[in-house]
């Protein structure tokens, strides 16, 4: 049964030009609450590009849960140790006591903004990265930076043996059968693909079909902080893989029970925010009245994944938000009020609960 209060929040949001469009996709397991598409993919007048279900849209940093999920299947199999040094597996990196799980909570130190990079080209960018030093002490605080998830897909490509788009296809994309989703999307799809920014500074045409992020941009447009297109159904199905044991309808286990309880949880106390392995926790910003052990992850160009464990709920927004150009990210409180919708429509008393619960 759609939920008519999540109409009315994409009406406005549309109309205050937030976004031209979007996908919102609301299920409990296996069960669709809602899904429904709006608005158009630009703000062209015309009218003729209407946003589907369907339409692909560059995820931003959610692929830096993809990276993580292939990174955890690595260390089920032994092949990653998390207390290991990022050197044991990146001889090149000078950051000494940066390890595996530093980079996974965002705990590393690292701090060097990728984007002023991009005139410095693959190699340039890349001897940046393995030559950063820690800011501040390893494990010390939490500070949301690409480089991690940068060298983690490093990191994979090392240990796998094979370049990055083809480690998460083998390890993530094809075990959960996702269909649209992956790095270089086929040209032959562009007028299913959401464009993204104009950007007149740097490559001067419209973003559209090749990675918004102007690092992974560098990078050959696959890199493990961004990069990935996908789905409203593509990433139900990711998502619903991220749901503890305990359902009859989850897809094939990616990871071990043991590994994807660790994930999930704090992994970050007594620092300032909650961090699993990959997963931002207990973010009101964007999950707005979601109870406490909730996980999620948004990306820069608008998209956003939230999941209730508790209600086995979990909430998908797609847009691009960044179009025509990117602009304060009036997007997140859409989000929260789209979660609390969610929980509202399978019972009302959560929506009402106190975010920070």
């Amino acid at each position: 049964m759609p939920i008519p209060v999540i109409d009315a929040i994409m009406t406005g949001a549309i109309d205050g030009r937030i976004f031209p469009g979007a996908v919102v996709l609301v299920a409990r397991d296996a069960e669709v609450l809602h899904v429904a598409a709006y608005g158009t993919m630009t703000y062209d007048p015309s009218g003729n590009n209407p946003v589907t279900p369907a339409t692909i849209y560059d995820i931003a940093s959610l692929t830096k849960m993809f990276t993580a999920t292939a990174a955890l299947h690595l260390y089920d199999k032994g092949k990653i140790d998390l207390a290991a040094p990022v050197q044991a597996y990146l001889p090149h990196v000078r950051a000494r006591d940066v390890t595996v799980w530093h980079l996974l909570t965002h705990t590393s130190g690292l701090d060097l903004r990728l984007s002023t990079l991009r005139h410095a080209g693959r190699a340039g960018l890349l001897a940046a990265v393995y030559d950063a030093l820690p800011a501040r002490p390893p494990g010390s605080s939490v500070a949301y930076t690409n480089i991690n998830s940068l060298l983690l897909g490093e990191i994979i490509t090392a240990v796998y043996g094979q370049p990055l788009d083809r480690a998460i296809d083998e390890l993530v994309c094809r075990p959960l059968r996702l269909q649209r989703t992956g790095f270089r999307p086929d040209p032959a799809l562009i007028a299913h693909i959401a464009p993204t920014e104009f950007d007149g500074e740097w490559r001067g045409c419209l973003v559209h079909g090749v990675v918004h992020d102007e690092s992974a941009y560098v990078l050959g447009g696959i890199a493990g902080h961004a990069g990935l297109f996908s789905t409203a159904g593509d990433l139900w199905t990711f998502c619903r893989a991220w749901l503890p044991a305990g359902s009859d309808h989850q897809p094939t286990p990616l990871l071990n029970p043991t590994t994807l309880t660790l994930a999930i949880t704090n992994q970050t106390p007594g620092l300032a925010q909650a961090c699993g392995l990959g997963w931002m926790i207990d973010r009101p910003n964007f999950m707005g009245p979601a109870p406490r052990g909730s996980y999620g992850h948004t990306g820069f160009t608008g998209p956003a994944l939230v999941i209730v464990p508790r209600d086995r709920l979990i909430i998908i927004v797609l847009s691009n938000r960044v179009h025509p150009q990117r602009s304060a990210p009036r997007h997140h409180a859409i989000t929260a009020a789209i979660v609390a919708a969610a929980l509202d429509s399978i019972s009302a008393p959560y929506a009402l609960s106190d975010p920070s619960m």
